[in-house]
């Protein structure tokens, strides 16, 4: 009777480490997804610094803000623009 309850015990605890509520499995989970966040955190930390350089030269550069502007058809107040088809 102890043998075969011992026998269960060891049974249900070690099913519980692998398998249970806080067991290995979900820590093996949790840990990957930790690593992904990690990543993406990383990636995504690089963006705002590539960002915030490119917006720093732009403050820098006011004649290419002005030129990134003209090839999005912004222009000047009181400008006008002139649009000259090609013959090709």
């Amino acid at each position: 009777m102890y043998v075969t309850s011992g026998i269960l015990l060891v049974i249900y605890l070690t099913l519980n480490i692998i398998i249970g509520e806080n067991g290995l499995l979900k820590y093996m989970k949790l840990k990957a997804m930790r690593n992904r966040l990690q990543s993406e955190t990383l990636a995504i930390r690089k963006q705002n610094e590539d960002a915030n350089r490119h917006i720093d030269g732009l403050k820098k550069e006011p004649d290419r803000v002005e030129e990134l502007a003209r090839e999005y058809g912004l222009t000047k107040k009181g400008e006008l623009i002139f649009k000259f088809e090609s013959k090709q």
